[in-house]
């Protein structure tokens, strides 16, 4: 792997990890209920906002100084526990994608009045070809700089 190659994977792994919080349903629900809640609520999510970094920042630098993928570290750690986190990132990312999807479809109604289904539909199918581009790294880590900015 090259230097500009690695570079670049690491700036679409940055922006990914930035962006991956703060997901289309996130961003609807947070406005609406900033707008009831106020300063109480903005509290609440600056705070989220710092323990996930922390967590994100420990995670990364035991990843790194182990030189082992995270569910190996948590087998070395706790014998199963590797396979536990494993299927406990299968399922979130499901669930976590399905919200995204939804989120979306809530995102093009605000923005532009399109139908939820319809603003899911488009969404889903855009994530469709995205995946289905044959080197989908690269395109992907060109569409999360894009969009993450």
């Amino acid at each position: 792997m090259t230097k500009q190659t690695r570079t670049s994977a690491i700036l679409g792994a940055s922006f990914l990890m930035a962006t991956s919080a703060v997901g289309p349903g996130f961003l609807t629900q947070t406005t609406v209920f900033t707008k009831e809640l106020l300063a109480s609520f903005g509290f609440v999510i600056l705070l989220s906002v710092v323990l996930d970094v922390i967590a994100q920042l420990n995670i990364w630098r035991v990843i790194t100084v182990s030189g082992m993928r995270g569910q190996d570290a948590a087998n070395a750690t706790l014998r199963g526990s590797g396979y536990v986190l494993a299927a406990m990132i299968v399922f979130g990312g499901i669930v976590f994608n399905i919200g995204n999807i939804a989120g979306s479809g809530l995102g093009l109604n605000a923005a532009a009045g399109i139908p939820v289904e319809a603003g899911a539909a488009v969404s889903a199918l855009f994530a469709i070809a995205i995946f289905s581009v044959r080197d989908a790294n690269r395109a992907m880590d060109a569409l999360v700089k894009i969009l993450g900015i």
